[in-house]
């Protein structure tokens, strides 16, 4: 590290060592600067070392108990969402035998078996892609096109809520290496959301802009330092908005504040954005709506794009 300052003529800040002695393991935060003589010359580098071992456990004791909660959530709501529909299989079962010649009965109750199973199914589906998701056949394409796209599937319910929608692509690049179809499902799925949340003749406004990780620093942060352009799509609802305390549990698996559904789109979506290297931010007030800012890292490729 003091080799590679006074090579590079610049400080060093935060780089972590680990020391192995024994069974014993010690881990240190280093940062290094150069020091300099009255006459501005370089005379030397200094090193200072933290040892952050204790901190290190502490974080990990924290991302240990964070993953069991998460387990635990999981667990109770695969346990309530698969017991509903058994209940009601369990309790026509057991009223078959007397009603068998109740043609009525018995079409309610074949019915009702499809129904309750195509749930089941739909839930280990969801479940499924939610623990493995599919791998993304990353290509070029343009954002826009799978917006219009999304937005179009969600038209009828747009016409028959009388949402005004407001489209602002400000991104004069739109172009990502990404898998069409999961961005597409991340889109809709959160348009399917603000629809639910608004009343009708609410507003959805839908933008695109291109930033970079100085613009957003909190966006897509690396290792390199390196600046990178960022295109960032917003969807903006004014419907009833999310309780600054559930905020933080918006894509925990199971976790809704809708009285309907699973909780695991959000969930889904998340891993979605995250294999496509981006990130998901949210804002939200009680009453006045909810913004979802999609962050993925643009890519300038017009003639890859054009050819594919």
């Amino acid at each position: 590290i003091l080799n590679e300052t006074l090579t590079a003529g610049e400080r060093q800040e935060d780089r972590e060592i680990s020391l192995r002695a024994g069974d014993k393991s010690t881990i240190l935060r280093a940062s290094s600067s150069i020091f300099h003589g009255q006459d501005g010359e370089p005379l030397g580098a200094l090193m200072v070392l933290t040892d952050i071992t204790t901190l290190k456990r502490l974080e990990m004791q924290i991302r240990r108990s964070d993953r069991l909660a998460s387990l635990g959530t999981l667990s109770a709501g695969m346990a309530h969402e698969i017991k509903n529909p058994l209940v009601s299989i369990k309790t026509f079962a057991q009223l078959l035998p007397e009603r068998y010649q109740d043609s009525d009965f018995r079409e309610t109750f074949f019915s009702l078996i499809g129904h309750e199973v195509d749930r089941i199914d739909s839930l280990v589906n969801q479940l499924l892609r939610f623990a493995r998701p599919a791998k993304p056949l990353l290509k070029p394409m343009h954002v826009h096109e799978v917006l219009e796209k999304a937005l179009l599937l969600v038209g009828h319910r747009l016409y028959q809520k009388d949402i005004k929608l407001t489209r602002s692509w400000h991104a004069e690049v739109d172009t990502i290496r990404a898998d069409a179809d999961q961005i597409e499902q991340v889109f809709l799925n959160f348009f399917i959301n603000a629809l639910d949340a608004m009343k009708p003749g609410g507003s959805l406004t839908v933008t695109t802009e291109i930033g970079t990780t100085e613009s957003w620093p909190t966006a897509l942060p690396d290792d390199t330092g390196e600046v990178r352009e960022i295109l960032r799509v917003s969807v903006e609802d004014d419907g009833s908005g999310i309780k600054p305390e559930d905020v933080a549990h918006v894509f925990d698996p199971f976790f809704t504040t809708k009285d309907y559904g699973t909780g695991l789109g959000l969930s889904v979506v998340h891993g979605i954005v995250q294999e496509h290297g981006g990130q998901i931010e949210v804002e939200s007030e009680l009453a006045r709506g909810t913004s979802f800012h999609i962050l993925l890292p643009l890519v300038r490729f017009q003639e890859e794009v054009a050819a594919a």
